[in-house]
């Protein structure tokens, strides 16, 4: 492909950071211009008619050459997709530089929009970042966190205060017969952590989570929005950089194997093999898809005794995410040859340039029909490139299997049944294919965005294709509850479970208040209900009757009632004597008889007038009784005793004492007992 203008890409992007005030219009990574401006004046229309019922999140992909984000709508696989870019960092902007957030804020302006602002998920890229599945013996649930936390410190080796550390549980798992609780433990540097929320802020953008980049996919497979994924199933990721082998079973990341092989190695391979047909006889260059022909096998020598994974696969999972891993992928050494010296380049048949390259690499993503006559990969077919990239691609695959084979036979699991490819190779009809038949395993690409709109190109001019879009697609996807976050470690979910109980717990008792309350309410209500239909029926009771209320002939007979109850009182004050001494003559036992009664009694009590002031408490009365025990002198005491509680048990008579009690002689010789009993009433 010939160059088109003398200002790259990235120059025009510096320029347009540096420039902030620059039109919308040309914000980098958009969509087709007209595509995206219609709909940035229609959002301003539709946004009051758009449904709000379904949450809208933004995943944003970082890596060291382009920023891939992904807008959408729900957490199911009837999504709706809202937006999309991809945007490319220009060398030597990294997070953490004010370069950087101009970056972020221009993609995440042009892509959010002015809705309200949706829920951003990014995920934390550093080579000290490290994940692995642990297991703890059963414990109660209040002592899950502090096994989870010693058990995956003493297997990964951290330091707390350096690094963020978060596990997702599991469940109950079986492990060498026994039943354990499983873990997903992981830690990530808190410097990278804060670098990258601090930026999203910076922005104006704040991050809702930051998660791990295999959490990505894991939320694609927990949302099932992978098809036929069996029990377990494994996804090849092959980045610029790197590769990420991931092991998933029933959606759940069980496994993280990062492999060195990266595209980075593979452009190098195509660029070796390139050179090598420039260099070679007409005869050798009009053949290249012969491999005795390819000189690549020193570099592939090099690479493969820097890259390949030891045999001794037992260590810890530890996502070491080095982007600079590549020996001689990322530093193209151009004196460098086969291990046959080479013959000079021509003047007319130059090096092949990295660039040139990567556009005959991509030959094997989007097809080599648009290669000009004289580009170095004119007329070769994406199968002749993988032939050039046999060697890197075959130690790819080896690492897969090595990774496999330990996966089920060290580690004991179920052994993986499918395998996946995402990245931008998924879309490489024939790279998918070479690996599903060198690995035996049916083999698809990762691409659940499918052949959704819109389409979004690549900064080469070409539109990016589905699998390169999974992680950011993945990262929309993420929600507390199901995704792992940085942001929001085991501790921080402990307080907010703590503080949801005791809110619960303040609900529940001010639920139990209101009841009561709207209890005694509804009672007082059916009372008042009842009272009122009481008084209706009295008064068409007399209605029916025809009485008429009188108020005159009514305070007649209230004054009529009233002296008839004088006089009673009065002739009850004047006739109280003879009741009091018929009441002490009928309580004495046999054998006690009483001689004189002798009583005081205060004025009978006047009842005052309705609202007059209400007169003194009347004084008691007292009553003295004089009488004789006789009979069994033995049984005077007792007699007398019994007398008494009569006396006190009686309601009219209070405060009884006994005042004399001594023998006396009767005639014929009989001996009898006097007393004198005191006693008070009221005057009522």
């Amino acid at each position: 492909m010939g160059k088109e203008a003398d200002i790259t890409p990235n120059q025009r992007l510096l320029e347009l950071i540096r420039k902030p005030d620059a039109a919308a219009a040309a914000s980098v990574g958009a969509a087709s211009g007209p595509v995206k401006a219609a709909a940035a004046r229609r959002r301003g229309l539709l946004s009051g008619l758009l449904p709000r019922g379904k949450a809208v999140s933004v995943g944003v992909d970082i890596s060291q050459t382009q920023l891939v984000c992904v807008k959408i709508r729900g957490r199911d696989a009837a999504f709706e997709l809202l937006g999309k870019a991809v945007v490319p960092v220009p060398e030597g902007v990294a997070p953490g530089s004010p370069e950087f957030v101009a970056l972020l804020r221009q993609t995440l302006s042009g892509l959010c929009g002015a809705d309200p602002l949706p829920q951003l998920w990014a995920a934390a890229q550093s080579s000290r970042a490290n994940l692995q599945f642990v297991t703890i013996p059963k414990v109660p649930s209040r002592q899950v966190n502090n096994a989870v936390f010693w058990t995956a410190k003493k297997e990964l080796g951290f330091d707390e205060a350096a690094v963020v550390f978060d596990f997702e549980p599991r469940g109950e798992v079986a492990e060498k017969g026994a039943t354990k609780l499983g873990a997903m433990a992981y830690t990530a540097p808190r410097d990278a952590v804060s670098v990258v929320r601090g930026d999203f802020a910076k922005a104006g953008f704040p991050l809702a989570g930051l998660t791990l980049e295999p959490f990505s996919h894991q939320n694609l497979f927990r949302r099932k929005l992978v098809p036929e994924a069996g029990a377990a199933t494994a996804n090849l990721h092959v980045g610029a950089n790197w590769s990420r082998l991931e092991i998933f079973n029933n959606g759940d990341l069980m496994f993280v194997r990062v492999i060195k092989t990266s595209m980075s190695g593979m452009i190098q391979a195509v660029q070796e093999a390139l050179d090598a047909y420039r260099h070679s006889s007409p005869q050798a260059a009009a053949s290249p898809a012969e491999p005795e022909s390819e000189p690549v096998t020193a570099a592939d020598a090099r690479e493969e005794a820097g890259l390949s994974l030891s045999p001794e696969l037992a260590g810890p999972m530890l996502l070491d995410l080095d982007n600079n891993d590549v020996p001689g992928g990322l530093v193209l050494d151009l004196d460098a040859g086969p291990a046959a010296p080479p013959e000079p380049a021509q003047p007319s048949r130059p090096l092949v340039s990295p660039e040139q390259a990567r556009e005959a690499f991509e030959g094997v993503i989007y097809g080599c029909g648009d290669l000009p006559d004289d580009h170095p990969g004119a007329g070769l077919g994406p199968d002749e490139i993988m032939v050039m990239l046999e060697p890197v691609a075959s130690r790819l695959v080896r690492q897969v299997e090595m990774t496999l084979k330990h996966y089920r036979e060290s580690l004991g699991y179920d052994a993986v049944t499918r395998l996946t490819v995402s990245g931008p190779l998924g879309a490489s009809d024939a790279f998918v294919r070479y690996i599903g038949e060198q690995t035996g395993l049916p083999c698809v690409a990762l691409d659940p965005m499918g052949d959704r709109v819109p389409a979004v190109c690549a900064p080469g001019g070409r539109e990016v294709p589905g699998p390169a879009w999974t992680q950011a697609l993945g990262l929309a996807f993420s929600e507390r509850a199901i995704t792992p976050n940085v942001l929001f470690t085991y501790i921080a979910k402990a307080a907010q479970r703590a503080s949801r109980l005791v809110e619960q717990g303040s609900l529940v008792a001010l639920a139990v208040v209101l009841a009561a309350m709207a209890y005694f309410s509804f009672d007082a209500a059916a009372r008042v209900r009842a009272l009122t239909g009481e008084r209706d029926a009295i008064t068409r009771e007399m209605t029916a009757l025809g009485a008429a209320v009188d108020p005159d002939g009514l305070s007649r007979m209230t004054a009529e009632l009233r002296a008839k109850r004088t006089a009673l009182r009065a002739f009850a004050g004047r006739n109280k004597a003879v009741g009091l001494f018929e009441q002490a003559l009928a309580l004495a036992p046999d054998g006690v008889s009483l001689g004189s009664v002798t009583g005081e009694f205060g004025p009978p009590a006047i009842p005052s007038k309705p609202g007059a002031p209400q007169p003194a408490s009347q004084t008691p009365g007292r009553l003295v009784l004089e009488g004789m025990v006789t009979g069994d002198a033995r049984l005077f005491d007792s007699m007398l005793a019994s007398y008494v509680v009569a006396l006190e048990g009686s309601p009219v008579f209070d405060g009884v004492s006994v005042k004399k009690s001594e023998l006396e002689s009767l005639e014929g010789g009989a001996t009898g007992l006097r007393f004198v009993i005191g006693c008070s009433f009221a005057g009522d």
